[in-house]
């Protein structure tokens, strides 16, 4: 009889609450999943992909040496500081 009067509701148990809790995120991203899914498809890569890639690194190519930063930047790492390092 003295059990009884000390148990408490499902709903106060802390330990309830944390059964629940994971079921619920994974219904509450899924959700979130969907509405991503819902706005729209993604866009479609171009048939001429790979022309159009080489039609870019041919402008990067004919670009002035100041509008090429990151590719100084990336030969300048790669040899070490030298400015002009002989092949």
């Amino acid at each position: 009889m003295k059990s009884d009067m000390n148990s408490r509701p499902w709903w106060k148990e802390p330990y309830v609450w944390m059964v629940i809790a994971g079921p619920v995120s994974a219904v509450l991203a899924c959700a979130v999943t969907a509405v991503y899914i819902w706005q729209g498809p993604d866009a479609v890569v171009s048939e001429n992909y790979y022309r159009e890639g080489l039609q870019l690194e041919k402008e990067a190519q004919a670009a002035k040496p100041a509008m090429q930063p990151a590719k100084v930047g990336r030969n300048h790492s790669a040899t070490g500081g030298k400015k002009d390092a002989a092949p």
